[in-house]
């Protein structure tokens, strides 16, 4: 009886440290295989400082989109739109000249000359939010990101630059009959294009003297 309870005690302990050293080993990979956490905001800085300045460059002159947009919808939309996901709706870089008309208190209300017409729109000074910016940029794109967390982070980072350095001293400085040569983000609903009410979202702004 005693040789059994010694045998039974033994594997007790056997089994104890084997189980405790699996626990260790497991714990021990767990935390090697933790990945940094991704710094959206200085992925999109750096994005701004290398490749920004290219696109806004050879942003699309507005004129240019609602002509081509009216001769063909869907080619315009595919050469100079861009969208992460499926759906109606297109992002794209536009450069124009507009007039300020009214100064609100989170926008300002725009006209743009458009051949023989003037088109009403409104440039957003306060709510910058949504994914415009980063996905009318095209800097961006979805098979390079494992998750939509990281890319929401890229997108209020953007937006959150261009609250804090964009707008703070153009803000102060414009006035109503100004002059604005700007380039910014807008959306269309392929669905339903329409020039009027258009919102700009700025990312480059100068007053014309």
């Amino acid at each position: 009886m005693k040789k059994l309870f010694k045998v039974f005690l033994y594997a007790l302990i056997i089994g104890l440290v084997l189980y405790n050293s699996v626990s260790i080993s497991k714990l021990s990979g767990l935390k090697n295989e933790v990945p940094d956490k991704f710094d959206a905001t200085a992925y999109a800085q750096l994005l701004w400082k290398n490749r920004m300045q290219g696109k806004l460059d050879s942003a699309v002159e507005l004129s240019t989109l609602i002509k081509e947009v009216e001769a063909n919808q869907q080619m315009a939309l595919d050469k100079y739109g861009n969208a992460l996901g499926i759906g109606n709706y297109r992002y794209v870089l536009v450069k124009a000249i507009v007039n300020v008309t009214e100064i609100k208190a989170d926008e300002l209300q725009v006209k743009y000359q458009f051949e023989n017409k003037q088109i009403d729109a409104v440039l957003a000074t306060e709510y910058i939010y949504g994914n415009a910016v980063r996905d009318a940029s095209g800097l961006v794109t979805v098979k390079d990101f494992s998750n939509t967390d990281d890319l929401n982070g890229i997108s209020e980072a953007m937006n959150d630059k261009i609250r804090k350095e964009v707008l703070p001293s153009f803000k102060k400085a414009i006035q109503k009959g100004q002059k604005v040569q700007l380039v910014a983000a807008i959306e269309l609903n392929k669905a339903f294009v329409k020039w009027n009410g258009l919102e700009l979202i700025p990312i480059q702004l100068e007053i014309l003297p």
